[in-house]
């Protein structure tokens, strides 16, 4: 698990570093409230492990500043304090934390606690994964895809019928991620997929398949009658605007296109190996 460690205490920071790494995690350790809001705006974290007091942004600002960040997976905090009365505890929670420890921590409790608020990190994405939908996007996701396309293509090969898959891949993607952050391509991401479902028939099914990719699943349309989406696509695809801040992002994405059924190949030789063709506008 990706967690972030947030103390102003070089020392006490490296000594918790060592040991969630110890336990298997991936640490990243910043000094004050500022640079880890920062460094979380652009890149998420599973966990974050904070000191009330912070130079720069204190703890419950950070936290508070955290929960208005746009996220497809929840972030887990964790604050600890030499803070014993009630008010700052409850202050630190109200802020948007989950869990509390108090100062001068014990290695066994931070263990148990980091292993509670994975344990429920894994069952919120299993909830999440469960209900079929990119949580950014709000349209089909990966696993749910795969499931629907092999009952597609069963149903297709029985019928005798044609089907194609559209996939469009927003070229930008990992350049907007990383020059401005993970809530600005994710913004781009959402209203891509806001245009190719208002561009696509009821029928068909618009799916993120990959951080930086959709496939649309027209049934019943083989490539040579699909164009008229594809022209769609060129064209509003290609004149779509996202503001970020003062910032303006304009998707750059590629089409191309997978004929279904394939002889005796199974669902997941098309939609893994199965060579496609690209479509200019």
């Amino acid at each position: 698990m990706k967690i972030m460690v947030v103390d102003g205490d070089e020392l006490f920071a490296r000594l918790m570093r060592t040991k969630l790494q110890r336990w298997g995690h991936r640490v990243v350790v910043e000094r004050d409230g500022t640079a880890a809001f920062e460094r979380i705006r652009k890149e998420p974290f599973r966990m974050v492990v904070l000191d009330w007091d912070l130079p720069g942004m204190d703890g419950p600002d950070l936290c508070a500043r955290i929960r208005k960040l746009r996220r497809a997976r929840y972030t887990y905090i964790i604050f600890y304090t030499g803070k014993l009365d009630k008010d700052s505890l409850m202050a630190g929670l109200e802020a948007g934390a989950d869990d509390y420890m108090t100062k001068p921590l014990n290695t066994i409790e931070l263990r148990l606690r980091i292993k509670n608020g994975k344990r429920l990190l894994n069952l919120e994405d299993e909830l999440c994964d469960g209900a079929g939908l990119d949580r950014s996007t709000n349209v089909v996701n990966r696993a749910k895809f795969r499931q629907f396309f092999r009952v597609a293509l069963a149903e297709a090969k029985r019928t005798k019928a044609q089907g194609t898959l559209l996939y469009v891949d927003i070229d930008n993607y990992a350049e907007v991620y990383d020059r401005l952050g993970y809530n600005p391509a994710e913004n781009m991401m959402t209203e891509a997929a806001r245009l190719l479902t208002k561009l696509t028939r009821e029928s068909d099914l618009v799916a993120r398949v990959a951080p930086e990719r959709f496939c649309v699943l027209l049934q019943n349309t083989v490539w040579d009658r699909c164009q008229p989406v594809t022209d769609k696509v060129h064209a509003h695809l290609g004149n779509l605007t996202i503001y970020v801040d003062e910032a303006s992002i304009n998707p750059r994405f590629t089409l191309s296109v997978v004929n279904y059924p394939q002889a005796e190949q199974g669902f997941e030789q098309i939609l893994d190996e199965a060579p496609r063709t690209a479509v200019a506008a």
